[in-house]
């Protein structure tokens, strides 16, 4: 009985052991590679900051634009792979050590001052499948007599409609249709 005691002491004082080194471990090992957005390339979508993936949530919303915190972003690359628009990058550790400030993101103090591209649908192509509806990160698009109707108030001009839409009925305004 004596030996069996010794035994799940042992056992445990293991486990504690592991326990204890493992998150050590992990947080002494350096991050060689940290991601961040080419703020030309991002829509402002909010997709990497809504989809909960980022693991240590070092993405956040700044001026219509995403920013990641060099200082929480462990380089897993999550939210490079689920960016839509190749907005986000691997950079090497040395250059994104300054955390992005205000100042780096452009200021958009009135929606004029960028050149916007609209986009339209067009009625007698589009067939009321509801698929734009659905992937619109933005809930811009809504239907109206069958048809979808992007409310362009909303639109943050991401064109992922323009991607999902089976049948190409929605475009920009300067497409050929």
């Amino acid at each position: 009985m004596f030996e069996r005691f010794n035994m799940k002491k042992i056992n445990s004082i293991i486990i504690l052991i592991v326990l204890i080194s493992v998150p050590l471990f992990l947080y002494s090992q350096t991050v060689d590679k940290v991601y961040e957005v080419d703020a030309s390339k991002c829509v402002g979508c909010t997709i990497c900051v809504r989809s909960g993936k980022c693991p240590t949530n070092a993405i956040e919303m700044k001026n219509g634009k995403a920013v990641i915190d060099s200082s929480k972003c462990i380089g897993c690359g999550i939210c490079a792979k689920n960016c839509p628009f190749a907005a986000i990058h691997e950079v090497e550790f040395a250059d994104s050590t300054a955390q992005m400030d205000e100042e780096k993101v452009p200021e958009l103090a009135d929606s004029t001052e960028v050149a916007q591209q609209v986009f339209i649908v067009d009625a007698d192509a589009c067939i009321g499948c509801k698929i734009c509806v659905r992937k619109c990160p933005v809930s811009a698009i809504t239907m109206k007599d069958g048809k979808a109707v992007i409310d362009t108030s909303k639109c943050i001009n991401c064109g992922i409609c323009v991607d999902v839409c089976q049948v190409k009925a929605i475009h920009k305004t300067d497409d050929e249709k």
